[in-house]
């Protein structure tokens, strides 16, 4: 009799009991209460000898979700894909909803990772579990379909088939979650004619489950998904990197302004310049896609113009030997002149003594900000020009600190009384928010920089996103282009591919242990401020796994991460300002920034903690007298 059920898998042993209904054309047939969810899901990949992972992401032209307009959000890149985004979250929609109360939360990660966890992420070659944090989407209302999250604590491995479980889960009136399909794949009962494809697949799924301590009968629900592979997310910038710097000997520069301060306390001279730099993009807009080579890969279009400043400190003057560079990364929505100029940021440059050069991060710039309100409220697949446009933003940073190192070191403007002010032997980084986050990525990438200080980073930003403060303002965007929830978290989900190209979870793998190649091993220092609004320390605690950073007197404890004694070559720093409110536990933000955000950087001991680590033997040391608190 068993025998015979095991060739009757496909139609169901129990050919007496009705099937589930049958799921919509393209529809995923697992749960049923919607189409897309689960989601990601090997449901929605194709089997691809050509690509690394052997699949290949096969989103029908219309699973994803329809805005209220009729736009429809086209799946044409994501198909392109060898896998879906290890830096993306996981969905799932009960209709009956959930009990929250069994969810692991962030603060439960070391649970997570138990066979009796109510969700878990486990990689389905070796078994390992992979600390997870789950939540409902706290957006929706009473009423809404609210979303299930599952959120990977640490960026999946690329290329990486994964099993996600639900364990024992219950719906909001306590009763049992069990959805009639996947209990018909999970008891071999009937099955319909849309399961019958996925029985085989399956079969394998709970076996890996169960191989790993998580019995058939106690699954509410489990599905698989294949990762992309790495190359599918570096492969973009560290080629777009080394065509650009391979011609950075042809490219000029001008010098539109150059402004002495000397009566300033800190800022001597401010220079202002116009460079060459080769352009990926496929016009001068503002507002274009990239330029894109009939291998689907980003083609050079031009040599095209950006712009860069460059602080040269009061301590130049009475320096004795030459000041080390430090490229500079500003915050979301502005721009490295305002930046740079700001009298937090002069003092810093003087009291490290280095030359502060710095372009805008296009995309996320001020001067985006129209284009953002003007282009993605009607329509969200030109959210391209924001990820294409950072990816951008990267070459010219790059190519802007070759050209300083290299060119610009020389110019007259750079020199003091006929001596350089620098000669390009010491270069760094030092990012403070979205300049933190997008460093991750410049770190991972740049040939010339081998220490990064990184004030207040995160990544993922689909994890970002709902968590800041900063996008409280372009919320109602979304909302108005797509007001059912479940909608709104799949748009933001599926678009973690396209933030891949420049999120740091894609080369925070690489910055220490891995490096991409033609890149050196890197050095990092993560300064965190605890509660804050506008980059969740739940993102930064995923970019600090992920990296593989260690702690160094931590006021919090975070799972996963080993705390050792200063100095270090790199680490993972706390900082406590004691805001005034915190965060919501959710995924949600504050109404208003509670100021710790921009509480660190302007610390005394912060600077100090910077300078001592930039010099070329520099570590992380400790400059406050214990766990660094202090009150705003």
């Amino acid at each position: 009799m068993r025998k015979a059920c095991w060739l009757l898998l496909l139609v169901g042993c129990n050919s007496g009991s009705p099937p589930p209904p049958e799921a919509a054309p393209g529809c995923n047939p697992i749960v049923g209460d919607d189409c897309l969810t689960p989601y990601p899901s090997t449901f929605h990949e194709a089997d691809d000898s050509t690509t690394a992972t052997g699949v290949r992401v096969a989103l029908g032209p219309m699973a994803l979700p329809v805005s209220n307009m009729g736009t429809v959000l086209k799946p044409d890149r994501l198909n392109q894909k060898d896998g879906f985004s290890p830096a993306m979250p996981l969905l799932v929609y009960f209709k009956a909803g959930v009990d929250a109360t069994q969810l692991p939360t962030v603060d439960m990660l070391d649970q997570s990772v138990m066979p009796t966890s109510a969700v878990q992420i486990l990689n389905y070659s070796t078994g390992e579990r992979v600390p997870v944090m789950a939540e409902l989407d706290s957006n929706a209302a009473a009423g809404d379909r609210q979303a299930l999250l599952i959120h990977p604590m640490v960026r999946l491995a690329p290329a990486t088939r994964y099993v996600i479980a639900l364990v024992g889960l219950r719906d909001a009136s306590g009763k049992p979650i069990a959805p009639a399909p996947f209990v018909a794949l999970r008891d071999r009962t009937t099955l319909s004619k849309s399961l019958q494809p996925l029985a085989a697949r399956f079969e394998e799924i709970f076996a890996a489950l169960d191989k790993a301590g998580v019995k058939r009968a106690s699954l509410s629900t489990a599905w698989d998904v294949v990762t992309a592979s790495d190359a599918t997310a570096t492969g973009h910038l560290t080629a777009m990197r080394d065509t650009a710097l391979g011609m950075v000997g042809s490219l000029n520069y001008t010098i539109t302004g150059m402004t002495d301060t000397p009566n300033d306390a800190h800022l001597l001279r401010e220079i202002l310049i116009d460079f060459d730099v080769p352009s990926f993009l496929a016009d001068d807009t503002g507002h274009s896609f990239m330029n894109f080579g009939p291998d689907g890969q980003p083609k050079l279009r031009a040599v095209s113009k950006a712009s860069m400043v460059i602080h040269i400190p009061q301590c130049a003057k009475t320096a004795t030997k030459p000041l080390p560079v430090v490229t500079f990364g500003h915050g979301l929505f502005g721009d490295a002149k305002s930046a740079l100029a700001g009298t937090d940021l002069t003092t810093i440059a003087d009291t490290i003594c280095a030359v502060y050069i710095g372009t805008d991060w296009i995309g996320l710039s001020s001067s985006d900000l129209s284009t953002i309100g003007n282009f993605l409220a009607s329509d969200l697949n030109n959210v391209y020009i924001v990820t294409d446009r950072l990816q951008q933003a990267q070459v010219n940073a790059m190519v802007m600190t070759r050209l300083v190192l290299t060119k610009i070191k020389n110019d007259p403007a750079m020199a003091l009384n006929g001596t350089a002010v620098t000669d390009g032997s010491e270069a760094y980084y030092h990012g403070i928010s979205l300049g933190g986050i997008e460093g991750g990525t410049f770190m991972g990438l740049s040939p010339d920089v081998v220490r990064g200080a990184l004030n207040v980073p995160g990544c993922e930003w689909t994890l970002l996103i709902y968590r800041s403060a900063d996008f409280n303002a372009l919320k109602p965007l979304l909302n108005g282009s797509y007001p059912d929830p479940l909608d709104q978290q799949l748009v933001i989900a599926s678009s973690q591919g396209e933030w891949d190209y420049t999120d740091p979870a894609t080369f925070a793998p690489h910055l220490i242990n891995d490096p991409l190649p033609s890149t050196p091993k890197k050095h990092i220092l993560v300064q965190e401020s605890i509660g804050d609004a506008e980059v969740s320390n739940v993102a930064t605690r995923v970019l600090v796994r992920t990296i593989g950073l260690p702690g160094m007197d931590l006021e919090t404890p975070v799972y996963g991460v080993v705390e050792m004694p200063a100095p270090l070559d790199s680490a993972y720093t706390q900082w406590d300002s004691h805001p005034s409110k915190l965060p919501p536990a959710g995924n949600t933000s504050l109404n208003v920034d509670n100021g710790a955000h921009t509480a660190v950087y302007k610390r005394p001991e912060a600077t100090a903690q910077v300078k001592a680590f930039f010099t070329p033997t520099g570590q992380v040391t400790q400059t406050c007298s214990g766990p660094c608190s202090f009150q705003q």
